[in-house]
């Protein structure tokens, strides 16, 4: 008997991982509706499950304050392998070979926990992973401008707000100051999150953005199925602040607040080798459009 195919995107954040989704949905390979509302593509749960079991205080804290989803079916407090396993199987529909979970939380899972529990999803699924990638640099400015307007727009936060502001007088210096010393969530190696994965699943391909979009027919040998033409996406070709509003991509359309000047991009690049290079010498090239200012 064919097993229903479970499709993980060990995604980063403003990579287009939306786009992505929608385009997997489109084409019948794998569908992400998982509570009756098309918006949610990330359940969170497999991070969820995670932090129960490595870090409980976190859990706990994340329960209580930050669970966004906690209205939805997928979302249970003691969280188990058996129930993911449970529920996805229970949402396996004709219309599609199987189901996706496109939580970007999943990129941030250790090479550790990956290995324990790849063997319960293997054995009741057909496992596929991709993990997208965009620019480094125009990826990390999106993630940052929009932690920026984010502080903005939030009154809660007023007087956070204000002290950010005095110091970063807008998003681009913002942006700029954390390159410095840059948090592994806010620009994450890239290579290292393919060879946790890699480590623990057989079938992992990582997706260039800006290539993919000019040419599905990898990504179409990989799932096994003929995309024609990928989903909308904002960030491809790069418009920054004059890029249209497409509907249901918020995310993406609200990011850039700014343009990046040549100056900035390069700023970026200088300090954002080690993620180039990384790459480079995993695959040998970088991708032409990552050099494109």
């Amino acid at each position: 008997m064919t097993k229903p195919i479970l499709h993980i995107n060990a995604g980063i954040g403003w990579s287009a991982t939306k786009p992505l989704c929608y385009t997997f949905d489109k084409v019948g390979y794998v569908h992400h509706n998982l509570s009756g509302d098309k918006s949610i593509t990330e359940p969170h749960m497999l991070h969820y499950l995670y932090e129960s079991k490595y870090n409980p205080v976190l859990a706990k804290s994340i329960w209580h304050n930050k669970q966004k989803h906690r209205k939805f079916d997928f979302i249970r407090k003691n969280t188990t392998l058996l129930w993911y396993i449970q529920y996805m199987k229970s949402k396996v529909k004709d219309s599609h070979r199987g189901v996706c979970d496109f939580s970007n939380s999943n990129g941030d899972l250790p090479d550790y926990f990956l290995k324990e529990i790849a063997p319960a999803l293997e054995e009741e699924f057909d496992v596929r992973v991709t993990m997208i990638w965009r620019d480094p640099v125009r990826r990390s400015y999106s993630h940052l401008s929009a932690k920026y307007k984010k502080y903005k727009m939030s009154s809660e936060d007023e007087i956070e707000w204000q002290m950010i502001k005095k110091q970063y007088p807008d998003s681009i210096s913002y942006w700029k100051s954390k390159l410095d010393r840059p948090e592994p969530f806010l620009v994450p190696d890239y290579i290292k999150n393919l060879n946790n994965w890699k480590s623990a699943f057989k079938k992992v391909y990582p997706v260039i953005m800006e290539e993919v979009w000019e040419d599905p027919s990898g990504l179409s040998d990989f799932i096994g199925m003929k995309i024609e033409k990928m989903h909308d996406n904002v960030y491809f070709p790069e418009r920054g602040t004059k890029r249209p509003e497409i509907k249901g991509l918020r995310d993406q359309w609200s990011s850039d607040m700014q343009d990046l000047s040549n100056n900035d991009l390069q700023y970026g690049r200088n300090k954002l080798e080690w993620v180039y290079n990384n790459f480079q010498k995993e695959f040998g090239y970088i991708p032409q459009l990552w050099l494109k200012k």
